[in-house]
């Protein structure tokens, strides 16, 4: 019970960005289980830099060689995410069918009937085969361009970043009916993990993939909108903190935790009701954060709603989305 004390206490303090006041906790807790790699994750977590996260990876893995968890962190890192492009104006790439990919299609389509009652817009709305529009390379995402589309002008790129243990196929489902109506370009990329959550440098890494890939086929700006669901709204603080000068917007919606110090562009944040009590209390404590430092902030709780997003919150993500576009 002391041991699991002492995560729940680190993990508290991590949450609310006390990360010098996690890590004499956690590595006091090390130092009797080195063979802990929540604890590890956690202290890893209290480091800013790649460097920083560098060194405590190794000393992990020198202290337990054959930890497959540290390996991989220590690849991760060694592979730092691709730069951000210049726009490049170039030939339209249209999309491709697969045909390998119709299965996988109709499994969306259940999954979507699955949960019509309101938590997703209509299937007859979006293509009726998302796999057509489904990328594999240099990384999985998914992708809609406007039928519209032409090199005249410069389009806006909303990215939508999923949650623990989804796909790029989520946000497709959410964001892909408002694409052609509102005139931008939809990126929605697949980053690697499990139920669980996953790694704030792998998704970067993924992102940076799938941006850098549509930048090169497509006018976009090089400045994005970013809508991100639970593990997803987490994942777009961190990206906007690392890369400040690249987000035009956030729309944090359901997110179980926050951070600071992200740029000061319009933010959305979205939360339901019913959902977990700690959850609440981080959005409460983000809004109350932003609205100090006098950001461009709308924040809503929608009474009865649980952990998942309704057509109210797309509506206000798609509100949010054209106020950082000037309409």
């Amino acid at each position: 019970m002391a041991q699991n004390n002492d995560l729940l206490t680190a993990d508290q303090l991590i949450k609310a960005g006390k990360f010098k006041e996690a890590r004499p906790v956690l590595e006091n807790f090390i130092k009797e289980h080195r063979d802990h790699m929540l604890a590890w994750q956690l202290y890893a977590e209290t480091w800013q830099t790649v460097e920083d996260r560098k060194r405590i990876w190794g000393y992990c893995l020198k202290v337990n060689p054959t930890c497959t968890e540290a390996k991989h962190a220590l690849d991760m890192l060694n592979a730092p995410p691709p730069p951000p492009q210049q726009v490049k104006k170039q030939v339209k790439r249209k999309p491709k069918t697969n045909w390998s990919f119709i299965a996988f299609s109709s499994m969306a389509l259940i999954f979507v009937a699955a949960v019509i009652g309101g938590t997703y817009v209509l299937v007859s709305s979006r293509p009726a085969n998302a796999a057509d529009y489904r990328h594999t390379s240099p990384v999985e995402y998914y992708l809609y361009v406007p039928k519209d589309y032409s090199d005249d002008r410069i389009w806006p790129l909303f990215v939508g970043i999923h949650g623990s243990g989804g796909s790029g196929l989520d946000c497709w489902n959410m964001w892909q009916p408002y694409a052609e109506k509102e005139g931008f370009v939809l990126l929605c990329p697949s980053i690697p993990g499990d139920s669980g959550g996953y790694y704030l440098d792998v998704g970067e890494r993924t992102v940076w993939s799938a941006v850098n890939a549509v930048q090169n086929d497509y006018l976009v700006s090089s400045r994005m909108f970013m809508a991100g669901f639970s593990a997803g709204a987490y994942f777009i603080q961190g990206f906007a903190v690392h890369y400040p000068n690249t987000v035009s917007g956030l729309a944090i919606l359901s997110s179980g935790y926050y951070t600071t110090g992200f740029p000061r562009v319009p933010v959305l944040i979205v939360i339901g009701g019913a959902d977990h009590p700690e959850s609440l209390q981080a959005n409460a404590k983000l809004a109350t954060y932003l609205n100090n430092k006098g950001f461009d902030l709308d924040y809503y709780i929608l009474p009865g709603v649980g952990h998942w997003a309704t057509n109210e919150t797309k509506e206000l993500t798609i509100n949010l989305f054209r106020k950082t576009i000037g309409k």
